[in-house]
């Protein structure tokens, strides 16, 4: 065989393989590579940019499945109640700690509204018990299951099996104590 030849089947054997991989049913069913600061949420149109709070699911639609990416864990959530079409396979969300994907639905969660998460939802995720306990501990707020995070909500945005441990969270003190702890007198309204 020529040189000629031997380039010409090489790529068509190139090709041969860049068809078969690129068509046909694609399979994602793995978490997708972020591109923070370029990726935008799926549901809110912002910009995915920190890594901390970012989730993402599989949607199988006519047999074909696409991923879907968030830039808060409640943005996924949202989306779930929304009308998207095709069904959610996979769900994924990110270790607060480590940025490394975890299952959705094997993860626990922490809702606080200590917690600053792009959107608001102030939920984030832990691979573990000891780092969830620990988070909860730091921001306030209880551990969580998915499940008990895809409850329907109340108006402050907790789950609704939370309403009444939301009020005993810590309020952050602004008042005359907080002030005279900080070497500052109050002001007295006359």
């Amino acid at each position: 065989m020529n040189r000629r030849s031997a380039i010409s089947l090489a790529v068509l054997a190139l090709g041969i393989c860049a068809c078969a991989s690129g068509c046909g049913e694609r399979d994602d069913t793995g978490p997708p590579t972020l591109h923070l600061g370029d990726d935008v949420c799926q549901f809110c149109q912002m910009i995915i940019s920190d890594q901390r709070f970012a989730a993402a699911c599989i949607i199988k639609s006519d047999n074909r499945s696409t991923q879907a990416a968030f830039d808060d864990i409640g943005c996924l959530l949202e989306f779930e109640k929304s009308n998207h079409e095709g069904d959610i396979t996979h769900r994924y969300v990110t270790d607060y700690d480590s940025g490394a994907w975890l299952d959705a639905s094997t993860a626990l969660y922490i809702q606080s509204p200590q917690i600053h998460s792009p959107m608001a939802s102030g939920i984030i995720a832990s691979q573990t018990q000891a780092g969830a306990d620990r988070l909860a501990q730091r921001f306030a707020g209880p551990v969580l299951s998915f499940d008990a995070l895809s409850e329907p909500t109340t108006t402050s945005g907790f789950p609704a099996n939370l309403t009444g441990r939301a009020n005993t969270m810590p309020q952050q003190n602004t008042g005359p104590e907080r002030l005279e702890e900080a070497g500052k007198a109050p002001e007295v309204s006359q």
